[in-house]
């Protein structure tokens, strides 16, 4: 009788908003989304909260009946969840915080070449095993440059619809088994493109690296080092990490429509 008296208070689930803070002061009903924005909870949420891009914060006293996954951002705050809670800084590393301390700096900069160091071992992997994938989407970045912005931000988008409608529909098989292909897909897309983008960026400079570090896989190397060490400078790192991982995740997908039918049905996506 109580949980159907708390049931009918709860306040529906707001839409998925785009930008800006969401501000949760009131028993919600979940999902609760927000892409490329964050969300603040100060009450009740009965249900998911999710963050693309952004960060998730639990004020005191809140509560998450739910998971908390702030993909592109972090979690932070006293608040309770009752689910799992999970943070990828892969779209947003680093945020600029006011008040960090000196130590709070070096920890960033050693969190910095950690992450250098994982991407290069990755990348270095990617293109040992898989040369040709990657060649393919720095091939079609380098042909689509300023369309493939677009093509990710879209395959975000679509990406995100697909979450909320396999969140809200998370009582079925079906829909846990869609939630998980798309947050693989997302993954291996941000991988192969942001990989793709730091091997274009590498054979530009190219020339003008010494003799040793000319090869593919070290150029790339550096291009990724120099693309995480950047993203400690506040607002502008953060800016272009982000734009990366748009950018390389348009590029996967422009060159995935170019090698299936459905490039046919959306041509203007498609190479020329």
């Amino acid at each position: 009788m109580i949980g159907l008296l708390l049931a009918g208070a709860l306040a529906a689930a707001p839409a998925p908003q785009v930008g800006g803070t969401l501000v949760v002061d009131r028993p919600t009903a979940g999902p609760v989304v927000v892409l490329l924005g964050d969300v603040r909870v100060t009450s009740a949420v009965v249900g998911d909260v999710v963050a693309v891009g952004g960060d998730v914060e639990l004020a005191a006293g809140s509560s998450v009946r739910g998971d908390v996954v702030a993909l592109g951002g972090r979690t932070s705050g006293p608040g309770s969840v009752s689910g799992r809670v999970a943070s990828e800084w892969g779209i947003a590393p680093f945020a600029a915080t006011r008040g960090a301390t000196r130590g709070d700096a070096a920890s960033a900069w050693g969190f910095a070449l950690l992450r250098a160091g994982g991407w290069v071992v990755l990348g270095s992997l990617l293109l040992l095993a898989f040369p040709g994938p990657v060649r393919s989407v720095r091939t079609q970045l380098a042909r689509q440059r300023w369309r493939a912005p677009l093509v990710g931000a879209l395959a975000l988008l679509v990406w995100l619809a697909v979450v909320v409608l396999a969140m809200v529909l998370a009582g079925s098989p079906g829909a846990v088994a869609c939630l998980l292909l798309a947050v693989a897909f997302l993954l291996l897309a941000k991988l192969v493109g942001v990989v793709a983008v730091a091997s274009l960026l590498g054979e530009t400079v190219g020339r003008r690296l010494p003799l040793v570090l000319r090869g593919e896989i070290a150029r790339s190397g550096v291009a990724l080092v120099f693309l995480c060490v950047l993203t400690l400078v506040p607002l502008l790192g953060t800016a272009v990490w982000l734009l990366t991982n748009v950018v390389g995740i348009g590029a996967v997908v422009g060159t995935a429509l170019q090698r299936r039918p459905l490039a046919l049905l959306l041509p203007s996506l498609a190479a020329r």
